[in-house]
Formats: structure tokens, sequence, C-alpha cells
């Protein structure tokens, strides 16, 4: 796979915040010279003069309804156009009708019959050629739409190579569909390096908005990829902060926020995470039309909390954002939120409460058919009852815990060992002759975490002991020598569900930080974008949380006849 390489005169095209960019001034000032070249227009002059200017107003109209999202109109204009060309003599109108046509035909997800008309403009061996970037530009857009990566990275190379240092934009461009295709290839290193060059290229052309979603892009890529340490990935994130000073989108910046809390989080930087999400959450609530990216966010919000051990900031969010999910009716999210303040409550000592919101939680993950979730409530559901001095309830849920855990797939190895060590201890300590004597008081923690070597550690993770001091009348002895003395009936630390997107109006988790943690150490994240794109499937944009910041799946370059 050749990798990626930046010259000085590559550029690459198209801005991912406008719809469809029309040709410059310049552009149209050549198609209009070489349209009205002396001797093309034929000795009578009239009816050439005619159809040029039929044609002429067929582009504009198609320019324009494709700016307005009518997609069959544009194409009806441009089929006339082309039509019309064939009757001049002009070989140069027709070219550049065909390559308006064939632009369209990308524009509006129709990439082969679009790539049909593109060829037919190019020019021939050894005849000088007019918007070489922009046709090699398109083409590449047209074999991205048929999945055909190698083919467009090639053409996309050729687009930077007729770039001038000018055009930046076009440049940058170029570059952020290539680190797309090298997604589609399952090469999110390359694709990381592609998305640094445009976002450099978007500020080079002060492009701001583009270079923003660019390094958003970036890191989130170079976090997926082995070949970036966190330092690197914290220097592209920090001109990412310093460029979100300047842009005044609040529904971008909104979303450019929270994936940069996210990719924060998956550093460890969890009090950056908590940052970003902070800033990220006043302009998501600006739009009340959609609520959903305020829900995501504060989830968001409360995790980074829990991480950092504020648990008594975190309640607030997590109760918020489990309302507001419930309100727009989606379970699975809600009972995220309500494994997450469980948690936090079991941090903050009231059992009880936690205990109630783990069977929220418990409830939620039944009604969307979430079976992980479902066992991760249950254990938690068993750590609640143990340390309200109900071994027996906490027995029942460890069982139903392990039954569920079988039911399902990837689950962490150390799970299953967690939980039957603690339906071990559980039965222990019901077995104890002096057990029954500390149902009323409950078990009382023994000792802060303990670091456990060679093991990722969270800094919020509380280890509880079922061995309580002695001396003190009715409380139990500690358990017989020879029983397990190894007591790890922790509440589990339910991940701290992180939210990225939005995705054909569903939400869906985090494709750069799921966070999953475990009891007694952090699960190693997987690539979940990788996995959840099959080999050789076109990605496109990285899917963004609001609907209204979606672009086209194809953004083809146009040029216009005057």
């Amino acid at each position: 796979m050749a990798s990626v390489e930046s010259t000085g005169s590559e550029v690459p095209p198209v801005d991912p915040d406008t719809p469809a960019p029309l040709a410059s001034k310049k552009k149209k000032k050549k198609w209009k010279e070489k349209a009205k070249a002396p001797g093309e227009a034929g000795e009578g002059g009239d009816k050439p003069l005619k159809s040029q200017a039929e044609i002429e107003g067929l582009t504009k109209a198609g320019h324009q309804a494709l700016l307005l999202g009518e997609a069959q109109e544009a194409l009806a204009c441009f089929k006339k156009a082309f039509l019309l060309s064939l009757e001049t003599p002009s070989t140069q109108v027709q070219k550049a009708c065909a390559f308006n046509l064939g632009a369209a035909y990308v524009e509006t997800g129709k990439p082969e019959k679009g790539l049909e008309f593109l060829l037919k403009s190019q020019p021939k061996l050894g005849e000088a050629g007019e918007h070489l970037g922009d046709l090699y530009f398109n083409i590449g857009v047209a074999h991205q739409g048929l999945q055909d990566f190698p083919k467009a990275l090639e053409h996309f190379r050729k687009a930077l190579g007729h770039y001038c240092p000018a055009q930046a934009g076009n440049q940058a461009g170029a570059y952020m569909k290539m680190g797309y295709c090298y997604l589609g290839m399952q090469d999110p290193s390359r694709a990381a390096q592609c998305f640094q060059e445009a976002g450099q290229a978007y500020t080079t052309a002060e492009k701001l908005e583009g270079a923003v979603v660019a390094l958003a892009e970036a890191s989130n890529y170079m976090l997926q990829s082995r070949w970036y340490g966190a330092g690197e990935i914290t220097e592209v994130l920090n001109k990412c902060r310093l460029l979100c000073e300047n842009i005044p989108n609040k529904a971008l910046l909104g979303k450019v926020y929270n994936d940069m809390g996210l990719s924060y989080a998956q550093l460890k930087v969890f009090s950056l995470a908590a940052e970003s999400f902070e800033k990220a959450l006043p302009l998501c609530q600006e739009d009340q039309a959609d609520r959903r990216k305020e829900a995501v966010v504060l989830q968001n919000l409360g995790a980074a909390h829990n991480t950092l051990e504020h648990f008594g900031v975190a309640l607030g969010f997590h109760q918020r954002a489990a309302l507001l999910h419930g309100m727009l009716g989606n379970r699975k999210a809600q009972g995220q939120c309500f494994g997450n303040l469980a948690y936090a409550f079991s941090q903050l000592g009231d059992h009880e409460a936690a205990g109630e919101n783990y069977l929220h939680a418990m409830q939620a993950f039944k009604d969307s058919e979430d079976l992980p979730g479902q066992w991760q409530a249950c254990e938690g559901l068993g750590a609640a009852r143990f340390h309200l001095g109900d071994p027996e309830k906490a027995i029942l849920h460890y069982k139903e815990a392990l039954t569920l855990l079988s039911k399902c797939r990837d689950v962490p190895a150390t799970a299953q060992e967690r939980i039957v060590n603690k339906l071990t201890d559980a039965i222990q300590y019901q077995l104890s002759p002096n057990s029954r004597l500390s149902h009323g008081g409950g078990i009382a923690a023994a000792a802060p975490l303990k670091h456990f070597s060679g093991k990722l550690q969270t800094s919020s993770q509380v280890r509880f002991s079922t061995a309580l001091h002695q001396g003190h009348g009715n409380r139990p002895q500690l358990l017989p020598q020879g029983s397990n003395s190894n007591l790890n009936n922790t509440y589990l630390h339910p991940d701290p569900f992180y939210y990225n997107c939005l995705q054909n109006g569903r939400l869906h988790h985090s494709s750069k930080s799921p966070h999953d943690y475990e009891t007694l150490r952090l699960r190693r994240r997987t690539l979940e974008r990788s996995a959840a794109i099959p080999a050789g499937c076109l990605p496109g944009e990285r899917p963004e949380p609001w609907p209204q910041q979606r672009r086209r799946r194809f953004e083809s370059i146009m040029c216009t006849l005057m």
C-alpha cells in the first residue's frame, strides 16, 4: 500500500462544510473562452449561440438544483445540457457537459454511471487539458463509491499533483478523501496521516472549520493505530482545541468537543476529557429540536466525573442523562446511565440506592435485549446485596449473572472468574457461623483500592472486603482459616459508557472509546470501528453525531459554462 507523501504542490479539493463546490470564476472564465473560441461556433452563428445559451442556462439550473438537494431535477438539467452539446461543434463544450453530468451522477450516489461520463471528459493523449485536478478528483470519488480504493487513491494523488499551492482547500479535500479510502482498506494509520495533512492544508487555506474536523478525525484514528504515541496524539488534540476558539459554528463545536473528550478519555487524561464535555454541553443544549446530543454529552460527562472520582458531581449528570434518554425512548442508553449512577452511589456508601439503580439498569437492559448489560447489572446487584448484609440474594444475583454471561460472546476472560470468586465469597460468608448477625448492619468497607501489579488501573475502583473488625459485639469474626481470604465482593464498576454519535437517527457506541471497566482492571479497548466496517466496505465520512452535520456521501467538483 502506497504511503501518503506531502509535497508542496499537492492539493485536495472540496471543503467538507460546503455541499457541492462550484467552479471558481477563473474556471468559469476559461470555459467561457473555450466555448466562444472563434470558428467553433460555426459560420451561421445564430443556432450555435442559441444552443450555447441554452446549455449555460441548463448548467446554472442544474447547479442550483443540486444546492437545493433536488438531485433528479439537477440530473435532468445536466442531461439536457449534454445532449445539446452534442449538436455543437465544440469538443470543449461537450467535454465540459460530460464532466458536469458525470459529477452529478457521482454526487447523487451513482458512481458507475458518473465514471462513464467523467472518462469521456478526459483530454486525449497529447492534448492540453484544463481542470485536470478537479477531473482526477471526481474520478477518484467515483472509484471510492465503487469501493475500488486503490484506484481512488491513485486518482486523488493525480489530483494533488495538478493542484497548485494556492488551491490548499482543494488539497485538503483530496487528503480527506484519501483518509476515508484508507479506512475502507482497514488502515487507520495511513488514514490518520492523511487527516493530519488535510488539517494542515485547511489551516493554510484559512478554512478553520475544515481543519478542526480533519484534526478531530486524525486524533480518532491515531488512537486506533500503533504508529503514534500519546504525545503525538495529544499534540494534535491541542491544535484542535486552539482552532476551536476561533470557530463560530456552535453545532460543529458541540460535535468536535464531544469527540475530543472521547479522545482525551482514551488517553486517560480525564480532566481534559471532562473539560471538553463541559464545553460541548451548552452548545448541544441550544438545539432543543434534537435533544439526543444533549443526552449523549450528559452521559459522557457523568462517566468522566466517575472516573475522576467526583462521584457527588457525577450523580446529577447521570440522573439527567437517564431521564433524557428515557424521554427519547433509548432504553439501552438509559440502562447504561443507571449503571453509572449505581456505581457512583456505591462509592458514596449508599448501597441501597446503588442496588435500586442496578435494578433500573437491569430492567432497561431487558427491555433493549442487551445481554452484556444484564449480566453486568446482575453482578452489581449481587455486590449491593452483599454489602447490605444479604448474602442469600447476592448468591442468586451472582448465579443469574453467570447464566447470562454464558449466553454472551466476546466476554472478557476474567469476568467469569471474577463472578465465580464473588459467588464463592458469598457462599462462604453465608455458611460462616456468625454471618446471620450482620444482616441488619451491612458490611463495612475494609480498605481502599490496592493496585494490582501488571494490570491497568482505573482511578475510581474501591475494593471492599467482608472482613470486619473484631471486638464489636454482634459483628461476625473473620472467616475461618483456610477459607477464601481474597475477598473481592466489590461493586462492578459498570462501563462508563461514552457515546460518540448518532447514526441513522439511532445512538451507537463510541467508535473510539468504549472504556470498558471491570472490577479489578481496565479492559483493553478493541478497535470497534475496524470490526464494524467489513473489508472493502466504504465507510464514507465518520458518522457524525447530529443529522444536520451530515454531508452528502460523495462530494464532486462541478465546472460551469458561462
